[in-house]
């Protein structure tokens, strides 16, 4: 044993547990010499008992909901392994992004259809249920070949009526059905089921008049009140979804998959949907309203619902809330029921079994051989860094064996906080720089960017407070107070979703402030308060400390009204009238109908004044999807050639989406794959995107003013 601490074994092992927490939503935690699953053995629930895991086992259609990292696919791995092992269970894994996208019509199909085909949007959603269907089927099957794999599973081969290979065979006939066309079906339905509406609202509202026209794309204008016309699309919509379902007929497909199921004992499937808050808004109520809704009423008890989805980006539509299971994976939500310095305990203790027992498994070791004496400190730093994102985590364990490990240098308090600038540099200071060459319109970047100047604000704020001394707290700390965290109108919390959804802020806590008004403090991002010398946490030496986060000058309510005043504007889309921001509560009471042209809805959107002139100085043609720009940062950041697999790893997406991507950008000259290794290509960025996405510009970083990152010791 070296003087160290460690062996060569224990230092390898430090590194594949690292990797294990880095691993993206389906990288599948397995012993590769023996072929087996690990996540029975490595899974740590967030909470005592394993309350999350029992919760999504339940036979309850359920939403998993917290940001990136934080274990959603985790927990899915685990509540599908358990199935695996269930008397009557099975389950289906789908990435319905991927469905979704696939399921896309050729625009140049729809423009040869007569005008009585069925419209885009309908076409759009036949070819979604069939594409979500096969999905699903394709992955039962999958999942039944693991079963039997992995289990004896005795109980279940009595219970076949037949051989295994009968009930594959079953399964692609039902595959084959779900695949056959029957677009020469729809002809003449659409002016049917609009007839039928118009008829309906004459019957009911005498005194209307609904003209309806239709057109190519078979859509329809109506005059009369927005009310009446609001009703007519809407019982159209229904009625033209239901035909859709009789033109596919997915009850006749479910009907038969529950007989098949039912013949080998399976009474319940559990299908796992992921990427649900990838998908566009308008998609987003395609997939609940036209496949989950129905599909979970439909389906007799047999499917229930697993949904991923990140804060602020669900959508529930015809789904009864009070009939399904919902569990938060972030911070507040997870531990933050009694006070603050409870639920820090509770987050660490996590951080801490997490940890272990990756270490435990992988290196036969705990933390405690590879720091300093001081082992508290660095778990309540591990838990700033990461605030128990299990990702995060393993990227912060990662950067210290680079930098002390394999050199058989201890990590210390430094070299944790060192690893936490580190991960907001190379992985979050990027979001704003890559989103300047997203294809969007200039009005989406400028939306995005009038939030980093509402986070310049609420980061120049922290720093100012650190050399005040209004409250009597402050004045009695030594040295520099934390100025890490603040607090602000419970009703302004949609304004802070995009930051905290990419890490810049996290909500932390909801606590009367000293004017006995409900607010929530929300921490700047620990990394970041390194780069910039802030402070992080709260004075606990006595008592009252315990309220130092509501403090009057932590109210940054006023600061946030401000940012509204200035980079907020109300316009109507059809007239383009605007509005002051003190009449959008009377806009909401009618739906946002605008009240000058009675035709448009209000938008409130955001602007950017301090950057529009950046915004509109980058070239049209150098303007990227969202996975294409992501491609690009993640060679630029790994500074070394790479698999699909790889980028596919940093990145949350699938090594398929990531090498048809790959292949489109190699076409504009962005990236080279050309070398072949093990029978792979190898993604290695060119010089050309280097100099047109990654140059050095000032305006990358946060705008500080005069005074720079690391003015002040933290």
């Amino acid at each position: 044993m070296p003087a160290t601490g460690w062996n060569t074994e224990q230092r390898d092992g430090f590194r594949a547990a690292a990797q294990s927490l880095k691993l993206y939503r389906r990288a599948e935690l397995e012993d590769q010499s023996h072929q087996k699953s690990l996540i029975k053995d490595l899974y740590v629930d967030p909470l005592p008992a394993e309350h999350v895991f029992q919760t999504v086992l339940k036979t309850n259609t359920t939403f998993l909901i917290g940001r990136k990292g934080t274990g959603k696919s985790t927990v899915f791995q685990r509540v599908q392994y358990e199935l695996r092992h269930m008397r009557g269970f099975a389950s289906a894994y789908v990435d319905i992004k991927t469905v979704f996208e696939a399921s896309a019509t050729d625009p140049g199909l729809l423009q040869q259809l007569g005008p009585d085909a069925l419209g885009s949007e309908q076409i759009q959603r036949l070819r979604l249920y069939r594409a979500f269907i096969k999905a699903v089927i394709s992955e039962i099957k999958e999942e039944i070949k693991k079963k039997l794999k992995e289990s004896t599973w005795e109980w279940i081969k009595d219970a076949f009526t037949a051989s295994s290979e009968e009930l594959f065979e079953s399964l692609d006939d039902l595959l084959e059905k779900a695949d056959e066309a029957e677009f020469t079906s729809v002809l003449g339905i659409r002016r049917e089921a609009l007839a039928n509406t118009a008829e309906q609202r004459a019957a009911s509202e005498i005194s209307s008049q609904l003209d309806a026209t239709i057109s190519q794309d078979a859509s329809f204008s109506a005059s009369g009140s927005d009310k009446q016309s609001t009703e007519a699309r809407a019982s159209a919509e229904i009625k033209y979804g239901d035909v859709l379902m009789r033109v596919f007929n997915i009850k006749e497909v479910l009907v038969r998959l529950k007989a098949i199921l039912n013949d080998v004992g399976i009474k319940h499937l559990y299908v796992f949907i992921d990427d649900f808050s990838e998908l566009p808004e308008d998609a987003m109520a395609v997939v609940v309203d036209a496949l989950l809704a129905p599909l979970n009423n439909w389906s007799e008890e047999l499917i229930k619902f697993k949904v991923a989805a990140y804060p602020h980006r669900v959508y529930y539509g015809q789904i009864d809330k009070t009939k399904i299971d919902e569990i938060y994976l972030d911070l507040f939500r997870l531990y933050g029921t009694t006070d603050v310095s409870t639920m820090e305990e509770k987050a660490i203790d996590f951080t801490k079994r997490l940890v272990n027992s990756r270490l435990a498994h992988f290196a036969e070791c705990g933390l405690d051989v590879f720091v300093e004496s001081d082992e508290d400190a660095i778990w309540r730093l591990l838990f700033y860094g990461s605030m128990g994102n299990p990702r995060i985590l393993g990227y912060l364990l990662y950067y210290l064996h680079e930098s002390h490990l394999i050199y058989s240098n201890r990590a210390g308090v430094k070299a944790v906080r060192d690893a936490a600038a580190r991960y907001y540099e190379e992985k979050l200071e990027s979001y704003f720089k890559m989103n300047k060459f997203l294809h969007e319109s200039f009005g989406e970047r400028a939306s995005l960017f009038s939030l980093k100047e509402l986070l310049e604000s609420i980061v120049q704020r922290a720093r100012e407070l650190k050399r005040r001394k209004d409250s009597a707290v402050m004045r009695d700390l030594p040295g520099v107070p934390p100025t890490s965290h603040f607090h602000i109108a419970l009703e302004l919390e949609s304004l802070l979703a995009t930051l905290e959804l990419n890490f810049f802020v996290t909500k932390y806590y909801e606590m009367s402030d000293r004017d006995g008004r409900k607010v929530t403090v929300y921490a700047l991002n620990f990394g970041l308060c390194q780069k910039y010398a802030i402070a992080f946490g709260r004075p606990t030496e006595k008592r009252e400390y315990r309220l130092y986060f509501v403090e009057r000058v932590f109210d940054y309510t006023p600061l946030l009204r401000d940012f509204m005043n200035k980079h907020q504007e109300i316009r109507c889309n059809k007239c383009n009238t605007t509005f002051e921001l003190g009449q959008l509560d009377a806009l909401k009471l009618f739906d946002m109908q605008c009240p000058t042209c009675k035709l448009g809805t209000c938008v409130v959107t955001n602007l950017s004044r301090k950057y529009e002139s950046i915004l509109q100085s980058v070239a049209a043609e150098l303007l990227l999807p969202p996975t294409e720009l992501g491609i690009l940062q993640t060679l630029e950041v790994e500074k070394r050639p790479m698999f699909a697999g790889e980028i596919a790893a940093e990145m949350d997406k699938s090594y398929q989406l990531v090498g048809k991507r790959g292949k489109m950008l190699a076409e504009r000259g962005l990236v080279n794959r050309e070398r072949i290794e093990q029978g792979r290509r190898l993604f290695e960025i060119t010089p050309l995107a280097e100099k047109s996405y990654f140059a050095e510009d000032a305006t990358d970083s946060l705008d500080m003013g005069a005074e720079g990152p690391g003015d002040t010791d933290v």
